[in-house]
């Protein structure tokens, strides 16, 4: 594996370690092949050192412009919302129905306050995911229900590994979600914390593909931090709706 992960010529430096072996074992008697196994071991270890710490350097500016881009596509994709909603408003002043336009207010109200507990949720990793789904998934719509005061990085789980099960648990539904005309797929998350642990409640309205090995992924996914404690199985098939409860018990 480690061998795998290096370049080409980092690896064939290395292999040229046996030129100055193959020295030492034929003029044993002599020192200068010693001192030439020395030297040549000094500039590959240079010479990998550089290129191993290039090509993380790269992988870090990757994964920055990944993230630069995201970030810029949320902003749009936010921006984008904001001035419909600021149209519907400035239409609904434009003809006087105050009513019309102080729902409008309410509904942006009610949004900010929702992006503001997402924010805060305590685990940027995670934050970034759900505040940027809408950009990233046009199968299924993400409504997150959080209660007041919940920040998970004050709760006593590696983040870590809350972050990774939680995303995993949206995404099992992401991959599944397939496009209907009758109606529109949506995931509902209910986060909550009592003295138990942290609760997550998962509904689910719309179309599933592979729908049986559903419950199976989410498994895999909460391996070794949560328990999927119940699940409510649609009555029918032709437009799936599941119900799942999932519990994260407090680490002993």
């Amino acid at each position: 594996m480690m061998f795998r992960k290096m370049t080409l010529t980092a690896l064939a430096a290395i292999l040229s370690l046996a030129i100055p072996a193959v020295t030492v074992f034929i003029w044993h008697r002599y020192w200068w092949p010693l001192i030439l196994f020395v030297l040549w071991t000094f500039v590959v270890c240079v010479i990998v050192w550089g290129m191993e710490r290039r090509k993380h350097r790269e992988h870090c500016d990757r994964l920055l412009a990944h993230a630069q881009l995201s970030a810029i596509r949320t902003l749009s994709h936010h921006r984008h919302d904001w001035m419909n909603e600021l149209q519907i408003l400035y239409g609904y002043l434009r003809l006087n129905k105050l009513d019309k336009a102080v729902d409008v207010v309410d509904r942006i109200r009610v949004r900010m306050d929702h992006d503001s507990k997402l924010s805060q949720i305590g685990i940027p990793e995670l934050a970034s995911f759900l505040l940027s789904f809408r950009t990233v998934c046009d199968t299924m719509r993400l409504d997150v229900d959080m209660q007041d005061g919940l920040h998970l990085d004050r709760l006593p789980y590696e983040a870590e590994k809350l972050s990774r099960a939680v995303i995993g648990l949206v995404n099992v539904f992401r991959f599944r979600a397939v496009s209907s005309i009758s109606g529109e797929n949506v995931l509902k998350l209910k986060l909550s914390c009592a003295e138990g642990g942290l609760k997550i409640v998962m509904a689910y309205e719309g179309e599933l593909a592979a729908a049986d090995s559903v419950i199976v992924e989410l498994e895999k996914c909460l391996e070794g931090i949560g328990l999927l404690d119940q699940v409510d199985e649609p009555a029918e098939k032709t437009r799936q709706a599941r119900t799942m409860v999932i519990h994260f018990p407090l680490p002993a």
